[in-house]
């Protein structure tokens, strides 16, 4: 089974090797505050699916959100699209099967809702999981609260996450149903069983497990499922501790803002540079960095040593350094490669 569970994820792995990765993936703890005032568009049972449909389209993650729909998968998948495509950005905050409504008198006590706050050009939808239980838990009090939240402003998209079970007993109602923690979702989605899907989950990196970052895996000629992929998309809690909320924001990676930019000309040197980055920051020790170009892609990344860079494999040009303390804290430098 390990042999089997090793050869996929190489798999995987490979199928990621010179992907860009366009979007972006902050994160850090933030308190979780239930809605006072929402719209509710189900309690204690999922229908067939429920959606509602804005006044006025929303662009997020560079797409045109007109339609919100919430799925019935037995699970926590929001739909974002527009009424005219067939196509659709599909989230999936917790990967977890839920426990559901079979009958009148059994009552689960979960519900599905939404509210709206600003104005247009500055609107924030927040879709709102309360009570949710899986399907097994360890406790039967075990539950999650969770929300979607769809941010206009910025375009980005983020899940935050109300207090959690202990965590051994959200390892064992997970364990129990085949899967494992996963926070993820799928670029254009048509169906399950499309051709072709592409996934991207919040993961660790291959190299440095306290580095928290978006991943991506093509799904060609097969069917997706969130109990057999699950394992393959895995969050671990390392790096952040969803045990007292916390928020994953993902936005759609661009050209930085000059005010982003560090302007002091000593926290890396020589710059221009022909061979290495050296870092001389006496106020921070960075483990890690990633490259980007000034329009916003990935070049390569990796763990620091001994606070020096190699760039001798980059073509000439502009580029944009992003350095990691803890795979949260950031500092942004421009550098010129010669």
């Amino acid at each position: 089974m390990r042999i089997l569970t090793l050869t996929l994820l190489l798999f995987y792995n490979s199928l990621l090797i010179g992907q860009e990765i366009p979007y972006n993936l902050v994160y850090n703890n933030t308190e979780y505050v239930e809605l006072t005032n929402p719209i509710f568009l189900c309690r204690d049972s999922i229908g067939i699916h429920h959606y509602f449909k804005l006044e006025k389209p929303i662009k997020i993650l560079n797409d045109e959100v007109d339609s919100i729909f919430i799925m019935n998968w037995s699970n926590l998948h929001i739909g974002l699209g527009n009424s005219k495509n067939k196509e659709f950005d599909l989230f999936v905050p917790l990967n977890t099967a839920l426990r559901k409504k079979t009958i009148s008198s059994d009552s689960v006590g979960f519900s599905i809702s939404y509210q709206i706050f600003g104005n247009l050009g500055d609107r924030i939808i927040i879709i709102q999981w309360k009570n949710v239980k899986p399907k097994q838990t360890a406790e039967d009090h075990d539950m999650f609260n969770v929300q979607l939240i769809i941010n206009e402003k910025d375009g980005s998209v983020s899940y935050l996450f109300g207090k959690m079970p202990p965590f051994i007993n959200t390892l064992f109602s997970l364990f129990f149903q085949g899967r494992n923690l996963a926070l993820y979702f799928i670029d254009d989605f048509k169906s399950f069983s499309s051709s072709k899907n592409e996934i991207y989950y919040v993961g660790q990196n291959w190299d440095d497990d306290s580095i928290i970052e978006i991943e991506k895996f093509k799904l060609l000629n097969s069917t997706f499922s969130d109990e057999s992929h699950s394992v393959y998309m895995h969050y671990d809690h390392s790096g952040a501790d969803l045990s007292s909320g916390y928020i994953f924001k993902f936005s759609l990676l661009g050209p930085l803002n000059n005010d982003d930019i560090n302007s002091d000309p000593y926290v890396v040197y020589p710059n221009p540079t022909l061979n290495y980055l050296m870092i001389n920051d006496k106020s921070e020790f960075y483990n890690y960095y990633e490259i980007y170009t000034l329009g916003g892609q990935l070049i390569c990344q990796g763990k620091l040593e001994d606070q020096i860079i190699d760039v001798r494999e980059l073509v000439k040009g502009n580029y944009i350094l992003k350095l990691f303390t803890n795979g949260k804290n950031y500092k942004i430098i421009k550098f010129v490669k010669q």
